[in-house]
C-alpha cells in the first residue's frame, strides 16, 4: 500500500496522528526538563535552608557569651552565611566578620533576628510578635554580669 492508494481521509488521519505523536514527544521532553529544573531548584533551596538553620543554631543556640575559643566556629558560620544568605544577611555577616578582624566582639543579634525572621517565613510560621521579648542570644552579645566572658573580655 502506498500513499497514493490512501484516500484523502486516511491521509489526513495519518498526518494528524504523526503531528500528535511529534507534539506529544515535544511535550514530554519539555515537561521532563521543567521537572528536572524544579527538582534542582528544590534541592538547592533545601540545602540553603539547611545551611541557614545550622547557622541560626550556631549563632543563636547559646544564651551564654562566646569566648575566644568560639571564634573559629563563628567565622565558619559567618562564611556560610556569606555564601547562602540573602543580601541583607550577607551584609550583617560581613559586619560581624569585620568586627572579628578588628579584634572586637561581633554583635550577631541583628543577624540572628534576620535569620529567625526569614526561617520562620520560609517554613510558613507566623512571625514572632514584637510584644514577645526573646532574650538576646548568640556570641558577642552584651554580658549582663552573670559570670560569662565576652569574646574579648580579659
Amino acid at each position: 500500500m502506498t500513499f497514493s492508494n490512501l484516500g484523502p481521509l486516511s491521509l489526513t488521519l495519518l498526518t494528524s496522528l504523526v503531528v500528535a505523536i511529534v507534539l506529544l514527544t515535544i511535550r514530554v521532553v519539555v515537561m521532563q526538563r521543567v521537572q528536572q529544573r524544579r527538582q534542582r531548584e528544590n534541592r538547592q533551596e533545601t540545602e540553603r535552608l539547611k545551611s541557614l538553620v545550622a547557622a541560626y543554631r550556631a549563632l543563636a543556640g547559646s544564651f551564654t557569651p562566646a569566648t575566644a575559643e568560639h571564634t573559629p566556629q563563628i567565622e565558619e558560620t559567618l562564611a556560610e552565611l556569606v555564601l547562602f544568605g540573602s543580601l541583607p544577611q550577607v551584609e550583617l555577616a560581613a559586619a560581624c566578620l569585620a568586627a572579628l578582624q578588628r579584634g572586637e566582639a561581633p554583635d550577631c543579634q541583628p543577624l540572628v533576628e534576620a535569620l529567625r525572621t526569614e526561617l520562620r517565613r520560609q517554613l510558613g510560621l507566623d512571625p514572632i510578635p514584637p510584644s514577645l521579648l526573646i532574650p538576646r542570644s548568640g556570641p558577642g552579645r552584651v554580658n549582663t554580669g552573670r559570670g560569662g566572658r565576652a569574646l574579648n573580655a580579659g
